[in-house]
């Protein structure tokens, strides 16, 4: 009777926590609509957008090709992905027939078959009943909902939470990065190829397949780039990598039902890449996802449980093709999402392959579906981000070691003092990777470390099994922290590599974990006991920051609230825009006075970072002739960037009596003063004829030559 007691009080408690981190997110979400004035039109089309144009026609490709799946997690997951590639190719293929007649079509068409297809199979099952089996609430993993509740209210503090509407904000905070995928998303939304909207007549190279899905609703239904990107981004990345995330750990633990806690573990461990003890900078671009790296982690991950079920058919001698063309067609849609992250995983399987030969572990036929993968990889790879245009910000040179340590806050304060210690140079080094990794693993550091050593030599000396697509993740976390320790990637974007390290690591804890469990032994009472001590305490540093993030958001909506200027735009600059967009063609190229992201006295022509203003172009959805020459332009490129804005200063030089004739040898139509930046400029004269004006911006048409 007591037990049966104990039962149904857990059963209550665990209900009671359910509904509590549903309500929450229905309250974040009433949150961003009532305070922050999401648009909630748009953000509509949106959902339905992802609904029926992404997730039910990925799930009709997963039915057509035959792939099933043991649990919906796992089918929803990798349909969503399915789906975007569906996409993917349809963008693509509309932009060769020259029509969106396909883009406006075939992904409501295949939702549609999906619903007659499950009813018609509810019918077959029981003529008298299609509604299928009873959604049970209790069947829900109470620490899964928790851990999505706490994935949304990291997104949204950081994105939706510190963006106010620009219609109703006296001036409202703008991430230069962020507006950089809005220009992004605008320009996808024309067609492709890939268009500077900030400097015109130039190609972009980038990864562009997160972009390229939220072009197609500004494209088909005139969703504004900001609503795609601040408004629904946060649910969508709380959907994709939430649940990646817990099928990740389900589909490769023994254990299932301990999915949605490691999941949580996760969250709570606040994995670190750190800038600043402050900020999980793992958590800042993944969960809030900037540059899409939360997509191309949850891609990984997907990708991992793809391989297994794939190298499993292969190895056992049973049909596998359709497990391998799914395989190729998602690492082309992973290398489109977040190009380093595909390489860290198409180097660790060759990695895999070779351990795999020397051992005599692995068929050597096994290299024709690598090669088909990696042929794969490299397609989407040259074409859509390599070739001119990419711009890598750290210079030529492809390997640069440790320039990552400088976003590490503890690498000088370590280094000076363990030379005041008179440590030699290469046992500092040694003591930095050590602490890295301690802050970079926090609290698996002392199960992944055990587990992955344990791993190797049990593996070397064949005292256990080969299995690939483990060995796989194994070798996924060298190669990823390798990439990032000596790549150089355009700046700190090497960063990327070791995001494959750091959300791999968890499950090795796990892996460890599981093949001890029936150790009672001192070592893995200590191993556990540590586990724990350091998910309690990272659990407060995630906390701290939650407290902080809560803090900046409340800050943000503020009534009357002055941003930083270089880091803004204010309503009379956003109303200018909105008149250009409303009243300009849309090949009209603007000159714009405001291409720095920092005061004049901190600027400087070889920084690209200073150099990444695109607010005007991406809100006005026009060409810009100097804002943001930084991201398009290679940090070798600077004396470019350099002669373009001397060049441009000459058109804002009131003493200039040729600056018509050089706006219209540049092919500039319009030209835009920022009040704020070059203060009250009378541009005026025969061929600057003024037809805006507000209290911050003035802007005159240029006369067209005779």
């Amino acid at each position: 009777m007591d037990a049966t007691n104990t039962l149904t009080t857990n059963r209550i408690w665990n209900n009671v926590i359910k509904a509590l981190a549903c309500i929450s997110m229905i309250m974040m979400a009433i949150v961003g609509i009532a305070v922050y004035h999401a648009n909630l039109p748009a953000l509509l089309i949106l959902v339905f957008f992802a609904l029926f144009y992404v997730q039910l026609p990925g799930l009709t490709l997963l039915r057509l090709f035959r792939l099933n799946y043991d649990h919906i997690s796992t089918t929803l997951c990798i349909g969503f992905f399915a789906g975007w590639a569906f996409v993917t190719a349809q963008y693509f293929l509309s932009e060769l027939i020259h029509t969106n007649l396909l883009l406006y079509v075939l992904g409501p068409a295949a939702s549609l078959y999906f619903i007659i297809d499950r009813i018609r199979s509810y019918k077959s099952r029981n003529p008298h009943r299609i509604s299928g089996k009873r959604f049970r609430f209790s069947a829900l993993s109470t620490s899964l909902c928790v851990f999505m509740a706490g994935v949304l209210f990291y997104a949204l503090a950081s994105t939706q939470y510190l963006y106010l509407s620009p219609e109703i904000a006296v001036s409202t905070y703008m991430n230069p990065d962020k507006a950089y995928h809005m220009g992004l998303i605008d320009s996808l939304s024309h067609g492709w190829p890939l268009v500077s909207l900030w400097v015109q007549g130039r190609i972009i190279k980038y990864h562009v397949f997160t972009e390229l899905l939220m072009s197609v609703p500004v494209r088909l239904f005139g969703v504004p780039a900001d609503v795609a990107i601040f408004s629904f981004n946060p649910y969508m990345t709380t959907y994709v990598f939430g649940l990646s995330t817990y099928v990740f750990f389900r589909e490769l633990l023994k254990r299932k039902e301990r999915a949605g806690l490691c999941a949580l573990s996760v969250l709570l461990s606040n994995l670190f890449i750190c800038r600043s003890i402050k900020v999980s900078l793992a958590f800042h671009f993944a969960i809030i996802n900037d540059n899409a790296v939360g997509y191309g982690i949850s891609g990984a991950m997907v990708f991992a449980v793809l391989l297994r079920n794939w190298y499993r058919r292969f190895e056992s001698g049973e049909k596998h093709l359709r497990e391998l063309l799914v395989l190729t067609l998602f690492i082309m849609l992973l290398t489109g999402i977040k190009g380093p992250i595909a390489i860290v995983l198409v180097g660790a399987l060759w990695g895999t392959y070779v351990i795999g030969l020397i051992l005599r572990a692995v068929p050597f036929k096994t290299v024709l579906p690598l090669l088909l993968i990696s042929v794969a990889f490299l397609i989407v790879y040259m074409t859509v981000m390599g070739g001119k245009g990419t711009s890598n910000g750290s210079g030529e040179s492809i390997f640069a070691f440790a320039t990552i340590a400088n976003i590490a806050f503890y690498h000088d304060p370590l280094i000076l003092m363990l030379k005041g210690m008179g440590i030699p140079k290469i046992l500092r080094l040694a003591c930095m990777l050590v602490v890295f990794m301690i802050f970079f693993l926090t609290a698996f550091i002392l199960p992944f470390t055990i587990g992955y050593i344990r791993e190797l030599i049990l593996v070397f000396s064949k005292k256990k099994a080969f299995v690939f697509d483990r060995v796989m993740i194994y070798a996924a976390f060298l190669v990823g922290l390798a990439g990032m320790f000596l790549m150089n990637y355009s700046g700190h974007s090497q960063v990327y590599f070791g995001f494959v390290a750091a959300f791999f690591a968890p499950l090795i804890a796990y892996w460890f974990f599981e093949d001890m469990e029936d150790n009672r032994g001192a070592l893995m009472g200590i191993v556990r006991g540590v586990f724990v001590a350091c998910l309690i305490l990272t659990s407060f540093t995630l906390v701290w920051h939650l407290k902080g993030m809560t803090e900046s958001a409340q800050f943000h909506q503020a009534p009357n609230i002055e941003y930083n200027t270089y880091q803004s735009i204010s309503q009379p600059e956003y109303e200018a825009m909105v008149w250009i967009r409303e009243n300009t063609p849309k090949d009209v190229l603007l000159a714009t006075d405001r291409y720095s992201s920092v005061p004049m006295e901190k600027y400087s022509y070889e920084n690209r970072w200073t150099n990444r203003f695109f607010l005007y172009a991406t809100y006005a959805n026009r060409f810009c002739y100097i804002a943001g020459s930084g991201y398009n332009l290679p940090a070798g490129d600077w004396v470019i960037r350099k002669e373009m804005i001397e060049t441009n200063n000459q058109i804002y030089d009131v003493n200039n009596a040729n600056r018509g004739e050089l706006a219209r040898d540049l092919g500039i139509d319009y030209v835009v003063v920022s009040k704020r930046f070059s203060g009250d400029l009378d541009l005026a004269n025969e061929d600057f004829t003024q037809c805006f004006t507000n209290e911050d911006i003035d802007i005159y048409k240029v006369r067209k030559g005779d």
